[in-house]
């Protein structure tokens, strides 16, 4: 793709050249003390010593035309089509009104400061429709009517939710987003992508299975048959939290992770989180002393004749006198509970 876009340049600079030539050349000649041969006055051979003369003059521009290019390019594919058209349409708006304002200058028939008031006002107001059109076209879609009533299989759109690498091992978002209870679109970014690929070819086994673990979880996310992507975006260093702030600044996008820090960073910038962590927490079931709850016993406790056995959310429950009842399960009655820092511990009696 770079070879082509290359190319593509070496003939935009020819064909600027042979414009230049075709136009320059000829008033060139009749001007230099010299007499040139009879062949030279031809447009034919104006147009090649243009091309190649300005090819050979800027040829060490290329690299750097070609970077700006890709750069631009990349900056476009980071956008989703409705901030494209908005942009555009904001662009196109500002040259109109750049145009206007030309034709009421034309009148006062100053032809060196109306050119140059005209190009100015077109650049100004192109590039300020352009951003006004990219950075507001959500409030603009906001102010259009909305179809309460959505067809047969339609998804309702919600706001868009770039998942971290941490809430892609973890796995747990899966299940919720089977649930229904997060709308809208998914979206993990390249570097997300390649950051798991690291981890699941690290020389450290630890890191590997969790990294596999990722690229399995994100597989079967996209098998789900949800309203998954990934999106290309370029980069230079990988740094996928601060990437992830900056893509969800710019996309004004919600971030789905478990990293604790990461949430915290995301706090201070304002951007919306959900962190699986906070939702498995504030989904546990209540339990308070009195309850009675029905508990298969896995293995001794650490105390004398305790039995151990534990919730569907991992909570751990310590049965009195329940060593002798490990793989039975038994009604319980809850006598305690203590938050600890690693979660709750559920004390319990056998139900008289």
């Amino acid at each position: 793709m770079n070879d082509l876009l290359k190319y593509l340049i070496y003939i935009l600079y020819f064909l600027i050249g042979v414009s230049l030539g075709v136009w320059l050349l000829p008033d060139l000649f009749s001007i230099l003390p010299v007499d040139f041969p009879v062949f030279l006055d031809n447009v034919l051979v104006h147009a090649l010593i243009g091309g190649i003369l300005f090819l050979l003059l800027f040829f060490w521009t290329v690299p750097k035309v070609e970077s700006l290019i890709s750069k631009g390019e990349g900056m476009i594919m980071n956008r989703n089509l409705p901030e494209i058209i908005f942009a555009t349409l904001g662009m196109v708006i500002g040259l109109v009104v750049a145009v206007l304002i030309s034709l009421l200058l034309n009148t006062l028939n100053i032809p060196i400061i109306s050119e140059v008031v005209s190009f100015a006002l077109a650049v100004i107001l192109g590039y300020l429709g352009f951003q006004i059109g990219l950075k507001k076209h959500t409030e603009v879609l906001e102010i259009l009517p909305k179809q309460n009533v959505k067809q047969s299989g339609e998804r309702v759109q919600g706001q868009k939710k770039l998942v971290d690498t941490s809430a892609i091992i973890d796995g747990r978002i899966i299940d919720v987003v089977k649930t229904g209870f997060i709308e809208g679109e998914l979206v993990v970014p390249q570097f997300v992508l390649d950051e798991l690929q690291l981890i699941a070819d690290s020389a450290d086994s630890m890191k590997r299975d969790r990294g596999q673990r990722g690229l399995e979880m994100l597989k079967t996310l996209q098998d789900s048959g949800l309203d998954v992507t990934v999106q290309p975006v370029a980069y230079e260093k990988l740094d996928v939290d601060q990437q992830l702030i900056q893509l969800a600044k710019e996309e004004d996008a919600a971030l789905i992770t478990t990293d604790y820090n990461l949430n915290r960073v995301c706090q201070v910038h304002h951007i919306k989180v959900l962190n699986v962590n906070e939702l498995s927490d504030a989904i546990k079931l209540v339990i308070k002393q009195g309850d009675t709850l029905d508990i298969m016993v896995t293995k001794h406790g650490k105390e004398e004749g305790q039995g151990v056995g534990y919730l569907e959310d991992g909570t751990m429950v310590v049965i009195e006198e329940g060593k002798n009842l490990i793989n039975k399960t038994v009604s319980v009655e809850v006598t305690s509970v203590l938050q600890t820092n690693s979660g709750r511990i559920i004390f319990t009696k056998r139900e008289s």
